[in-house]
């Protein structure tokens, strides 16, 4: 969405600059945009958000200190397109090969660190960017060139160029240390198991060590924040701090469930932002790159689909600051590069589109008939130990660990078969959560007739915001995000 004319004037007096269009120099008061961005850590797993056995004083400290976002979502529920849809701000079913893990965004889709460097922006990354996939038709990750780390890139800076910088930290992606969370001090009866997991020792000490390494991920932004401090540039920086996807544990990451999709988000700057404030809007990360663009001052390109949140970000107002922000959509295509078939074709994903409200959650499964996790294992079932080291043992499109071993090794038992089946067993087409009774979606209402009339409802403003968009999947095709091969190896980073 362009920036109104009152945004984009406050913008030019705060900025002492005016951008005539994106090839514009970007003045030296113009805002640094700091991007703290995790790999698999998810909501509400921040100390700030109640959740308990976790510390997370960085992500605590920008929330309260600038605002909080409570309806956060990812536009797709996989590393790749979830960080594509970022870069470019459009949805991933827009994007090509983008719409998969291990694809590549098309040169052809901008992207917002390519329009801030043309604009006069210095920009780098440390550590993951764009990925996994290949970055083929561009210089460098689309993220931007890689830096050793944040020290580096402020030394390599230019001081009048204001700066665009993508931290992307590997935590806390599996694989964990076994235990580690324990050892480092932390107590596993204090840990919250949701109901979709089974309660007992092994779930609550694999939380422990996801909450070991999502604290270190907390730790890397608190030595960027100081870093930042030092140089006297923290309060002329847009800081936000997000996750990719959903935690890495059966029925979440790589679904389109709230465990999948929902992300802790909180953005601090300066003075420009009121602080300890908690908006309701929802709010797809897609939407960081026109809301970057915007508080650079610079016009937001037509083909970007998402639209910037910055009014709601400079209101003074906490709760649902703008009606028009009352859902938001996600979605998914193929995960992990193998593990499903589909009669004579292999290889293939998973399509699912979901319309998410403050009181419901509609999930639309376009092939109901494929595994939604992969194919069960055929013939003797690996061993616990296979199963918690190696992803493509069973069900590849659920990260290998010590939970899903158990379950999967379990899968017989009376008291742990529910567990199963609700994380690895198929889905009906249509699914339907009513939030205000059953926040983790265990009870599906769409065969209800209580819930016919907001089933179709929902389903209609669903598929035709899926059209307005774009998305294959809501005119009868899509076959072509299951053609798409896997991408060359990435382009070696500068």
């Amino acid at each position: 969405m362009k920036p109104s004319t009152l945004i984009a004037t406050f913008l030019v007096a705060a900025n002492l600059a005016a951008f005539a269009a994106s090839e514009a120099p970007a003045a030296a008061k113009s805002p640094n945009l700091l991007f703290l961005f995790a790999d698999d850590w998810a909501w509400p797993h921040a100390s700030c958000l109640g959740c308990p056995g976790i510390k997370t004083p960085t992500f605590d400290r920008i929330a309260k200190e600038g605002v909080l976002f409570r309806n956060a979502h990812v536009a797709a529920p996989s590393c790749s397109p979830s960080r594509a849809a970022i870069l470019t701000g459009q949805w991933h079913w827009r994007l090509e090969q983008g719409a998969n893990l291990h694809g590549f965004i098309p040169a052809k889709f901008a992207v917002y660190p390519d329009i801030l460097e043309k604009a006069g922006y210095f920009i780098g990354l440390t550590h993951k960017g764009y990925g996994p996939g290949s970055n083929q038709g561009r210089p460098h990750n689309a993220a931007g060139p890689n830096f050793k780390d944040f020290d580096a890139f402020l030394a390599a800076r230019p001081k009048d160029r204001p700066f665009c910088f993508w931290f992307g930290s590997g935590q806390p992606h599996r694989s964990y240390s076994a235990g580690i969370g324990v050892r480092s001090g932390m107590d596993p009866s204090k840990v919250s198991v949701p109901p979709y997991l089974p309660d007992n020792a092994v779930t609550r000490s694999d939380i422990c060590d996801y909450f070991y390494e999502s604290e270190q991920f907390d730790g890397q932004c608190a030595a960027i924040l100081a870093t930042l401090e030092r140089s006297g540039q923290l309060d002329n920086t847009l800081i936000v701090m997000s996750g990719d996807n959903g935690w890495p544990f059966p029925r979440s990451k790589a679904t389109c469930y709230d465990t999948g999709t929902h992300q802790p988000l909180a953005v601090r700057w300066g003075a420009r932002v009121k602080g300890a404030r908690t908006v309701d809007d929802f709010v797809s990360l897609s939407d960081l790159a026109p809301t970057f663009l915007e508080a650079a001052g610079l016009p937001v390109p037509d083909t970007m689909t998402a639209r910037s949140f910055l009014p709601s970000l400079l209101s003074d107002k906490s709760g649902l600051v703008d009606p028009a922000r009352d859902h938001t959509l996600t979605g998914m295509e193929r995960h992990v590069t193998r593990g499903r078939s589909d009669g004579s074709q292999k290889n293939v994903g998973y399509p699912m589109r979901t319309l998410i409200t403050q009181n419901f959650h509609l999930i639309r499964n376009f092939k109901p008939d494929r595994w939604p996790v992969g194919d069960p294992p055929t013939g003797p079932l690996p061993t616990p130990e296979k199963l918690a080291a190696d992803t493509y043992a069973a069900f590849p499109y659920c990260d290998a660990g010590l939970t899903k071993a158990f379950l999967v090794s379990h899968r017989d038992d009376p008291g742990v078969k529910p567990f199963y089946e609700r994380a690895f067993g198929k889905r009906p087409a249509r699914e339907l959560y009513d939030l205000r009774k059953d926040p983790y979606e265990l009870k599906n209402v769409a065969e209800d007739p209580a819930y016919s009339a907001t089933l179709k409802e929902l389903d209609a403003r669903l598929m035709a915001e899926l059209r307005a968009t774009g998305d294959p999947r809501a005119t009868g095709g899509g076959d072509e995000f299951d053609a798409y091969g896997i991408a060359r190896p990435a382009a070696k980073r500068k």
